[in-house]
């Protein structure tokens, strides 16, 4: 019963920090926002503040890792869901949809560097790299990643796109646009 009330103080903690910083965040850059100001913003002292979190950069690159973990783990159960299609727009809409849940949290992180697009693709080739053994049985390694450079490339653009300047768009239609890409190339229909 102690254990629990502790954990809830520091999610709720964690939780002031986060929405702090993402306010702060949305006005300024990373390199002008400092702990005593996102301290201030979030009512709390720079030794909560650092019992959690080595800086600012350190309280960034968790919130990108925990949004790439969730990410990756919706990813994978829907996935696992849909073995005989692989692109279908189930799967991209599940992922859409979360990242449409956290679309405060995505806007910024895209505003504020291409770190976290780098990291979901390194972490998301592994997973696509064996999807497209499977898919294109005959290709190289070499032709395999350029595959998933290409594709993973045009998918993210629609996705910062869409969440940047359309985000009224549903993300039912975004999943079907990029996985009717994926499966059909130019001759996909709307």
């Amino acid at each position: 019963m102690k254990n629990e009330g502790y954990d809830q103080r520091v999610r709720l903690t964690k939780a002031m920090i986060k929405h702090a910083f993402l306010d702060l965040l949305s006005q300024k850059n990373i390199r002008h926002i400092s702990v005593r100001e996102l301290c201030e913003k979030a009512q709390i002292n720079r030794a909560t503040f650092y019992s959690h979190y080595m800086d600012i950069y350190d309280l960034k690159e968790q919130l990108e890792n925990q949004l790439i973990e969730s990410i990756i783990e919706v990813f994978k159960k829907v996935m696992e869901k849909n073995k005989d299609n692989l692109l279908s727009p189930e799967i991209f809409a599940t992922v859409f949809s979360l990242l449409r849940e956290n679309s405060g949290l995505c806007t910024i992180l895209l505003n504020c560097s291409d770190e976290i697009i780098d990291k979901c693709v390194q972490m998301s080739q592994d997973i696509f790299m064996d999807i497209y053994k499977t898919m294109f049985t005959n290709a190289t390694e070499e032709k395999l990643n350029s595959y998933f450079l290409f594709v993973s490339s045009g998918c993210i653009a629609i996705v910062k796109k869409w969440l940047l300047y359309e985000p009224e768009t549903p993300a039912g239609k975004v999943a079907d646009v990029v996985a009717g890409i994926m499966q059909k190339g130019i001759f996909y229909q709307n």
